[in-house]
């Protein structure tokens, strides 16, 4: 009687080799989930969007998108728009002033930050992913003229700033981090999440805000207001309200360990990555190309250099 012949048992050799694969394509499943996180930050117009860290529960992704025009009181030629993207309020997330000269500001208003009705009807709690203030001139380029300055800064600088009613919109200039003549092209800031942002503690209600967390600032100085539109983009994940029909999450979200340090830590490396006034726009030049650091950045970035994979992909390995 001939015995069946066995296969031989993988030696340790073939189960470490086995045991490292399984552990290379988890490795490149964080890194992927990593880099989309990152590309939301860089690209929220564009980037494909994936649940974030802030919400304790899987929630829905979804963009919104907003347009401010400029109102004016008699000859205002200074103008800022402050906006906290965390800020989830129907009234105080987006803060404008106008002024005449070095005169206190004239002008006052105050409005929601993109989709916020939608989210006080259906949302429970809301982390923001991704976030991006777009500053358009459409006047004439015979009459273009005046200064366009961009900051970002903690909400708690801003909300100061946002609230004083005696500041001349001039002074504000040496808040900002870069200050350049009017372009004809779109001036873009790109909102920086923080670490807050990147764990389990920066969910808010549909109604509420945060103020430890970045903001957005753009200041333009002897200018016509009117000659500008304002669009306010955001990319949100929301829990939808339980009355809606939708049964109750449970705590089930994991938080890739060092995910949040990794993102802050590269879109710092990436220096003037979120916006493209004076200096960012020359880096980019330099760089080969007008990045203009909107829609195709990200995929620049990714698959411009032949030595690169990717933002995330190097420039997390950089940081360890």
């Amino acid at each position: 009687m001939v015995s069946k012949s066995r296969k031989p048992k993988a030696g340790p050799k073939k189960s470490r080799v086995r045991n490292q694969a399984m552990r290379t394509r988890a490795a490149a499943l964080a890194s992927s989930y990593e880099e989309k996180l990152l590309r939301m930050a860089v690209d929220p117009c564009g980037a494909e969007l994936v649940g974030g860290l802030g919400l304790p529960s899987a929630g829905i992704c979804q963009r919104f998108v907003k347009y401010y025009q400029p109102t004016v009181a008699t000859t205002e030629n200074n103008f800022f728009y402050i906006w906290n993207p965390n800020n989830q309020s129907p009234t105080s997330a987006v803060t404008y002033r106008a002024s005449i000269g070095t005169a206190a500001p004239s002008v006052f208003a105050t409005g929601p930050s993109p989709g916020e009705p939608f989210l006080e009807s259906n949302a429970e709690a809301v982390a923001t992913l991704g976030a991006c203030m777009e500053i358009m001139y459409t006047g004439k380029l015979t009459d273009r003229k005046g200064y366009i300055a961009v900051c970002q800064a903690p909400w708690y600088v801003l909300n100061d700033i946002a609230a004083s009613s005696t500041t001349p919109l001039t002074d504000i200039l040496t808040y900002c981090q870069a200050v350049s003549p009017v372009p004809s092209e779109a001036v873009e800031i790109k909102w920086a999440p923080t670490m807050l942002n990147l764990t389990q503690n920066a969910a808010v209600s549909e109604t509420g805000s945060r103020t430890d967390v970045n903001g957005l600032m753009v200041v333009c100085i002897g200018v016509s207001p009117t000659d500008f539109v304002v669009k306010l983009t955001q990319a949100v994940e929301y829990t939808p309200k339980n009355i809606n029909g939708i049964p109750a999450p449970r705590v089930t979200k994991t938080i890739p360990i060092g995910a949040g340090e990794r993102v802050v830590t590269a879109l710092d490396r990436m220096g003037h990555w979120w916006h493209n006034v004076g200096d960012a726009l020359t880096a980019a030049n330099r760089l080969g190309g007008r990045f203009s650091y909107a829609a195709n950045q990200a995929a620049r970035f990714v698959r411009g250099a032949s030595a690169l994979r990717g933002p995330a992909t190097t420039l997390l390995a950089l940081t360890g």
